[in-house]
């Protein structure tokens, strides 16, 4: 099967994703060579605040959308996943030992990698109804909902004309008002 021509963006796009894993690898490289295993950091209290602040409107992001049916939910699920998952990790790395890592350990084992595993299992779960959805919607069998395999419709050619609320079009509101 002959794949479209790729847009300026799309090749953007590709060729940016192909480079920052190497440019991060390099980072890595000299991050485990040359920091320090110790270091006293200014500003802890506004980093990890800001942190919880990002976490708290992604979670209540998530929430709002759940709540309305929104596919919202979707990406906002994935962001708070990420966010629980690191403040996790931050959380065990950063503690001195007894006491706050037995606290870190309990709070990312029992609350924080639990509700992360959940919301990239709801998130997978609503893209893969949502894609076998669309497809039953436009009259195309469905043979996968694989988010592997499943082609990203921006892809796939010119990108849809842009309707107005309600999946109405102007001409066809226009002629309904003629009509």
């Amino acid at each position: 099967m002959r794949r479209p021509a790729r847009s300026t963006y799309v090749k953007f796009t590709e060729r940016l994703l192909l480079l920052a894993p190497v440019v991060l690898l390099g980072w890595m490289i000299y991050v485990a060579s040359d920091l320090p295993v110790s270091y006293r950091a200014q500003n802890w209290d506004v980093a990890w605040f800001g942190f919880d602040l990002g976490m708290l409107i992604s979670l209540s992001t998530t929430a709002w959308a759940f709540w309305h049916r929104r596919q919202l939910a979707i990406p906002a699920a994935v962001i708070s996943a990420t966010f629980l998952m690191v403040d996790a990790w931050f959380d065990i790395v950063t503690s001195q030992r007894g006491f706050d890592l037995e606290a870190a350990l309990a709070s990312a084992l029992l609350v924080e990698l639990p509700l992360a595993g959940y919301l990239i299992y709801f998130s997978r779960r609503a893209i893969r109804f949502s894609i076998r959805s669309a497809q039953l919607h436009a009259g195309v069998e469905v043979v996968s909902v694989s988010l592997v395999r499943t082609p990203l419709a921006l892809f796939d050619g010119p990108p849809p004309q842009r309707r107005r609320r309600w999946g109405t079009t102007r001409a066809s509101t226009n002629a309904d008002e003629t009509a």
